[in-house]
């Protein structure tokens, strides 16, 4: 999903696919290989190979599979924001050797907004958390303000005047909140992915937005667009003059954009705490972070325990900011 200010390179696509690549070679040999230690692990993917989080996840699959000495095979499968991939792993035998990266699309969001997702919360056992994604809030040039509070205070002297774009669950849930909070009114435009949002923010038909590292280098290329708050506990190293969202005064805008690791629910427990205390000395090894932070993914573990407790704080947050929206419930 990663313009140091100045110095970043603009051909942020080519990096993830140039990381994409150097992984993808050893995602092969861990499927085509024998296992000499037990039955593979199936590392379920809920993202198309190429992008930042599927590099990080074949990346920290390479260590995983040197700490527990078995096979891990990464799978993509991606689709319905998520759910594809976690109606998979609870198609698979609750045995431990099928696990997936699930995210705040799939967990926080879908059950909120589709009548019959295909499972609940309590069909899974939490593992770990693995990482954040950096989202930064990107102002067109035409709203004036030195900061985020400046900047809400203009639009909310301007009510309905402005239109922000959502190309992601993430990005629409946040601003819903933030708007809330900061008692402003804004038109939601939304969109299928950040390709064409980006286009309309440079181009000012849109005023607001939050958006990934991968299409920063393009918003901040010409000067029209600036950030003013990043979506995340504390300062991206992308660009870390940016304030988070709590820095910037608004720390009720409690939504994250998170992935974290989960077993089925059944998987026997003293499976969940192998499976939870390998993968955690996996997220924390310095090379995986540092890995991580060049894609704009703050990575970071916690207990099954903890990362439990998250999940049903987040699935709370994101319920209450789809009410905010008024995003109706979808049948399938």
């Amino acid at each position: 999903m990663s313009n140091r200010r100045i110095s970043f390179s603009i051909s942020r696509r080519n990096l993830l696919l140039a990381g994409a690549a150097q992984v993808a070679l050893p995602g092969l040999a861990l499927a085509q290989s024998s296992e000499a230690g037990g039955k593979p692990i199936r590392l379920l993917v809920p993202f198309a190979a190429g992008g930042g989080a599927d590099v990080a996840a074949r990346q920290l699959a390479v260590k995983f599979q040197d700490v527990v000495k078995q096979t891990v095979v990464v799978e993509n499968k991606a689709g319905a924001d998520g759910a594809l991939a976690l109606q998979e792993l609870l198609r698979s035998k609750a045995d431990g050797h099928t696990i997936c990266l699930a995210t705040s699309s799939a967990l926080s969001y879908v059950p909120h907004i589709r009548r019959a997702p295909g499972y609940t919360l309590d069909d899974f056992a939490p593992l770990t958390s693995f990482v954040t994604f950096t989202f930064f809030l990107m102002v067109h040039e035409s709203i004036p303000g030195k900061n985020l509070a400046e900047v809400l205070a203009h639009v909310r002297a301007n009510p309905g005047k402005y239109a922000y774009g959502g190309g992601n669950s993430a990005s629409i849930m946040a601003t819903e909140q933030l708007m809330a909070n900061a008692g402003v009114n804004m038109i939601r435009s939304p969109y299928k992915g950040e390709g064409q949002m980006t286009t309309d923010l440079i181009g000012g038909r849109i005023l607001m937005s939050w958006a990934t590292p991968a299409v920063t280098p393009a918003l901040l290329k010409d000067g029209r667009t600036r950030p003013v708050a990043v979506l995340l506990p504390r300062r991206s190293n992308v660009m870390p003059e940016v304030p988070t969202i709590s820095e910037a005064g608004y720390p009720l805008v409690d939504i994250s954009p998170w992935g974290g690791f989960v077993a089925a629910a059944a998987t026997p427990r003293p499976v969940i705490a192998s499976l939870s205390r390998d993968l955690r000395q996996v997220i924390a090894n310095p090379e995986l972070v540092a890995q991580c932070d060049k894609y704009g993914l703050l990575a970071q573990a916690s207990t099954p325990e903890e990362f439990g407790g998250f999940l049903k704080q987040q699935y709370v947050a994101w319920g209450n900011a789809v009410k905010l929206a008024k995003i109706p419930m979808e049948e399938a």
